[in-house]
């Protein structure tokens, strides 16, 4: 076992070697040591053999010229439920179309996105690159813990509805096997999160990336759940999220108290706000978010996968198509003065979203004809793939001149992958943030909406769909404002 304070660390253990095949299978048994010890399946032992040794072959090939022998850094470490495999090197910058050209870079790409449940690439600028190739711990999940009977008795209650009126509380560590049983009442299988293992949740909880007001029956069973996760402990801003409420507990107005509830909770603890993502197959969450002064800042389309279903509510009917979410943002306490730079073209509707938001926000309008610089020569990238929803975040974490280019040369890798859709999230408080959204919108992202003070700033949202088709007849809107962010995007999808 490795104690907590080594787990701890920003890394569990460093190997540098120089770039020859002489080193790969060094690589895979220094991984594989340490793998073993999270007592992984044999199956999982030789998916991490396997991606180990073409993340190795990878940067031999494409990060050194022959002959060269540069040296690059191969790294274990460990987030909360997750192994994580780490390639650093500071080569040549790896082409997109050079690796898509070359057999063997593309299949092990491709081998790397299948067999990883995360696959991130971090482009450092002058620091180099780095891939991040993530296994999750193996864990019981909730199909291993639900017995024959609870199945049935569960199928059984649906037709029920309780008058228990539940109480409120915050979520403890033990409390996480009856949330994964309310993760199967409310959604079936049919629900990408980390709710179906007990021990992840315990420990996200415990690590203090994840909070929830829970409701509590009189037979003290959880019924009702509403999560904030935060990028990490202390964040100012969270993500609200994993709304579930059992079908025999709807009617109580469980999902506006537990959003009021966390609304006090943020206050107490001085967060600046609560962002959230509300679907679209119905109304009722955007009108939950709306009833409690939440405000609209986007819409991400193609989001969730066809296959997510509510029990009760559509009557386990799957989606025709990839399925669009409102973003929404709810203020808890007074933000910093920050100030925005936006395209000429995004400016109107985005101000509008701004006036709505009541945000202490200076708005500065960078004209089409106007090309400020960046404050930096390079950018430095992180881009995570999840492969459960088959999408990608690429979030520009320094923004630099050559940011445009290496997004679109990202987003061709990632389109090879047949990701079907790609978010970019741009910082807004230089003028060149301007720039980046004008011309990527030009490479075919559209407008998604802002996500105030994400990271030490608001954030722009913009994203691409990689050949899926959206029908706007389909998204069901439940605002004014959500209908013109979804008309205002829809004119770039056409």
């Amino acid at each position: 076992m490795i104690s907590k304070n080594i787990l701890s660390k920003d890394f569990i253990a460093r190997m540098t070697v120089f770039s020859d095949s002489l080193y790969i299978r060094a690589a895979q048994e220094f991984v594989l040591y340490y793998a073993k010890l999270f007592r992984f399946s044999e199956l999982d032992l030789h998916k991490i053999e396997l991606i180990t040794e073409e993340a190795v072959v990878n940067v031999i090939e494409n990060s050194f010229e022959k002959d060269e022998y540069g040296s690059f850094d191969i790294k274990v470490s460990y987030k909360p439920g997750a192994f994580i495999i780490t390639i650093e090197d500071q080569g040549i910058p790896s082409s997109a179309e050079l690796l898509e050209k070359k057999e063997t870079s593309a299949l092990g790409l491709l081998l790397m996105r299948n067999l990883t449940d995360e696959f991130n690439l971090i482009n450092l600028g002058r620091g180099g690159k780095k891939t991040e190739l993530i296994k999750y711990l193996p864990e019981t999940s909730i199909e291993e813990l639900l017995t024959r009977e609870e199945k049935e008795q569960n199928l059984a209650a649906e037709t029920a509805v309780s008058s228990d009126v539940p109480t409120m509380r915050l979520v403890r560590p033990d409390d996480a096997p009856m949330l994964s049983r309310l993760a199967y009442r409310v959604y079936g299988y049919t629900y990408s999160s980390a709710f179906y293992y007990p021990e992840k949740i315990k420990e996200l909880i415990e690590t203090g990336l994840l909070t929830s007001v829970v409701s509590v029956n009189k037979e003290q069973e959880i019924v009702g759940n509403l999560s904030l996760f935060f990028e990490h402990k202390g964040a100012p801003v969270a993500d609200s999220g994993a709304a579930m409420v059992d079908p025999r507990y709807r009617g109580h107005s469980l999902f506006k108290v537990s959003k009021r509830f966390l609304s006090d909770y943020a206050t107490e603890n001085n967060m600046y706000g609560i962002y959230s993502e509300a679907v679209t197959i119905h109304s009722f969450t955007q009108q939950g978010n709306i009833s409690l002064g939440a405000k609209e800042t986007g819409i991400m389309l193609a989001f969730a996968g066809e296959n997510l279903t509510f029990k009760k509510i559509n009557n386990d009917k799957k989606s025709e198509q990839r399925q669009a979410v409102v973003l929404y943002y709810l203020k808890t306490n007074q933000e910093p003065q920050r100030t925005v730079h936006l395209s000429e073209k995004f400016c109107p509707i985005l101000s509008k979203v701004y006036t709505n938001l009541a945000l202490d926000r200076e708005i500065i309008m960078i004209k089409d004809d106007e090309n400020p610089e960046a404050n930096h020569a390079t950018s430095i990238i992180n881009t995570a793939v999840k492969p459960d929803l088959n999408i990608a975040v690429i979030s520009i974490l320094q923004m630099g001149n050559d940011a445009v280019g290496m997004i679109t040369r990202q987003l061709r890798e990632l389109c090879l992958k047949k990701i079907e859709t790609i978010y970019v999230e741009i910082p807004m408080d230089i003028p060149f943030a301007a720039v980046v959204s004008r011309e990527l919108n030009k490479s075919g992202f559209m407008l998604s909406g802002i996500v105030p003070e994400l990271r030490n700033g608001d954030i722009l949202k913009m994203q691409y769909l990689n050949n899926v088709y959206v029908d706007p007849a389909k998204i069901v809107i439940a605002s004014p404002l959500a209908a013109a962010l979804l008309t205002e995007i829809m004119k770039d999808y056409q």
